[in-house]
C-alpha cells in the first residue's frame, strides 16, 4: 500500500466566513486513504473548528490577535516562519488564503516540498503586497510556488494581468460546497425572531465590512420603501466593523421595519431557507460561497457584477446580475420586489442551477492537482 501524502493547509483562523467554511469542507472531504491532512491556523479563534473531522490534525501559534501582529508579519523573515512550521515534514503545503499564509510558505527552499497558493479574491498589486515589504518581494514569493489556484476565471485574469509570467502555473478550481450539510442544517429551525409570511424576505450573508456594500444596500432599501406599498424586509447575517455604523443608519432613517441586522449565526441556513430573495451587494468578490449556498436551497439570487458571478450564474442565465453601481442595484431590486413573475422565474432558475452545481461539486480537481504536482 502506498504511503499517504502528507498535506499541510495554512489559514489565519477558522472564524465564520465563507472561505473558512469552504476550507473545512475541503479538508473533511479529501479521501482519508490517500492523504494525511494537517491544518495549521495562525490563531486559535474560530467557530468552524468544531466542524473539522476528528482525523484532521489541527494546531495553531496564538490564541488571538495581539498588538503589533500586523508589523511582525512583515518583518520576521519568511524562512524563519516556514522552518518553525517544520514544513519539511510534508509533501505538499497549501497557503489557502492570500497574505500571511502565502508569505510564510514563500520561505520554503526545499524543492521536495511542493507549494500551492490559493487566491480567493480579485488581485491588485496593493492586495497581494499587503504582508510583504516590497512589490518585488511579492513577485518573487508568487514565482516560488509550484502552482497558484484561483477560485474563478476572473480572479485568474486579475492575477495574470499583474504577473503574466505565472500563466503556466496558474489554474482555476472553484470552491467545493457541502450541499448535504447545508440542506440538513437548513432544517434545524430555531429562530430568535419572527418572520412575516406576508412580507417579502430578503437575506444577505457576509461580514459587515466596506467591500460588501451593505451601506449602499441599506440606502437602496430606504429609497424603495419610500416609493412602494409592498411589504419587504432585508435581513443581514454577519458581524464586523461596520455593525454600529449600519445600526445607526437604520435608526436615523427609521428603517427598523425594513432592515434588521441579525449578527453572526453559527447556523445561517434556516434563515437563508425562508428567504424569498438573496442579494449580494459587494463591490468585489472572488467566488461568493453564500451565492452557492442560496442556490443550494433554491433561493433566487440578485447580485452585482463581481468576479465569479458569471461562472456561478452562467452569465446571468440562473440569477440576476446587474452592473456594479448603486443605481443598477437599485433598479434590479425594485424590479424583483415589484414584479412577482420575475421573482418566480428566478426561483425556477435557481432550482435548475442547484441540480447542475450538485452534480459538478467534488474534490476531484483538487485531488488531481495533489496527485500530479
Amino acid at each position: 500500500m502506498d504511503a499517504l501524502k502528507k498535506i499541510l493547509f495554512i489559514h489565519p483562523d477558522l472564524k465564520g466566513g465563507g472561505a473558512e467554511r469552504v476550507l473545512v469542507h475541503l479538508v473533511n472531504a479529501l479521501p482519508k486513504d490517500k492523504y494525511q491532512v494537517t491544518l495549521f491556523t495562525i490563531f486559535k479563534e474560530g467557530i468552524n473548528k468544531k466542524l473539522l473531522h476528528p482525523v484532521i490534525k489541527h494546531f495553531y501559534w496564538f490564541s488571538k490577535v495581539f498588538r503589533g501582529y500586523s508589523v511582525l508579519q512583515k518583518i520576521i523573515p519568511a524562512s524563519f516562519l516556514a522552518n518553525r512550521l517544520k514544513v519539511n515534514d510534508y509533501d505538499i503545503v497549501v497557503a489557502y488564503l492570500e497574505h500571511v499564509p502565502t508569505r510564510i510558505l514563500s520561505g520554503i527552499t526545499n524543492p521536495k516540498v511542493k507549494k500551492i497558493a490559493w487566491l480567493h479574491t480579485k488581485a491588485t498589486p496593493e492586495l497581494l503586497s499587503r504582508t510583504f515589504r516590497t512589490f518585488e518581494e511579492t513577485k518573487n514569493a508568487y514565482q516560488s510556488f509550484n502552482n497558484i489556484v484561483c477560485v474563478s476565471q476572473e480572479v485568474k485574469n486579475s492575477l495574470l494581468h499583474i504577473f503574466p509570467q505565472l500563466e503556466n502555473k496558474t489554474l482555476v478550481i472553484e470552491n467545493t460546497i457541502d450541499f448535504s450539510f447545508i440542506e440538513q442544517k437548513s432544517q434545524e429551525v430555531s429562530f430568535d425572531i419572527e418572520f412575516d409570511s406576508k412580507t417579502l424576505n430578503i437575506v444577505s450573508i457576509g461580514r459587515l465590512i466596506e467591500v460588501k456594500g451593505y451601506e449602499r444596500l441599506i440606502q437602496i432599501v430606504k429609497r424603495i420603501a419610500s416609493s412602494t406599498d409592498i411589504k419587504f424586509k432585508l435581513y443581514l447575517i454577519g458581524d464586523g466593523e461596520l455593525a454600529s455604523k449600519l445600526n445607526a443608519i437604520i435608526k436615523k432613517d427609521k428603517l427598523e421595519n425594513y432592515v434588521q441586522l441579525l449578527g453572526f449565526k453559527e447556523n445561517p441556513y434556516p434563515y437563508l431557507a425562508i428567504a424569498d430573495l438573496y442579494v449580494c451587494s459587494s463591490f468585489t468578490e472572488g467566488y461568493n460561497s453564500a451565492i452557492i449556498e442560496a442556490l443550494a436551497l433554491e433561493i433566487p439570487v440578485l447580485t452585482t457584477d463581481c468576479p465569479g458571478m458569471n461562472e456561478i450564474l452562467d452569465k446571468g442565465k440562473f440569477g440576476k446580475i446587474v452592473p456594479n453601481t448603486t443605481e443598477d442595484l437599485y433598479k434590479g431590486l425594485v424590479e424583483l420586489i415589484t414584479k412577482s413573475e420575475e421573482l418566480n422565474l428566478l426561483k425556477l432558475k435557481a432550482k435548475e442551477r442547484a441540480v447542475y452545481l450538485k452534480a459538478q461539486n467534488s474534490t476531484h480537481s483538487v485531488e488531481h492537482l495533489f496527485d500530479t504536482i
